[in-house]
């Protein structure tokens, strides 16, 4: 039996990488407050144009700061279906 090879990263003193997961992935947006992902973009500015605020429809919240859940296609599909 040979040896086996320390890997790279561990002998550079770096984190493992990470596993890209399989499949495609999507980016919902969710609401911090009550994590609805019935979110939407609010416009605002001249003539509509700078996109800087989000709106809850379910709890009315709106600010700046909304969350980005990523989920794997199986999730996504089942999310919808839910709707």
């Amino acid at each position: 039996m040979g040896k086996i090879q320390t890997p790279d990263w561990v002998l550079k003193g770096k984190e493992k990488p990470k596993e890209k997961k399989k499949g495609k992935t999507f980016k919902i947006k969710v609401c911090p407050k009550c994590g609805s992902t019935n979110v939407n973009v609010f416009l605002s500015g001249e003539e509509g144009r700078k996109a800087d605020n989000w709106e809850c429809k379910k709890c009315n919240w709106t600010g700046k700061n909304i969350k980005i859940k990523e989920v794997s296609e199986d999730e996504f599909l089942e999310m919808e279906e839910g709707k």
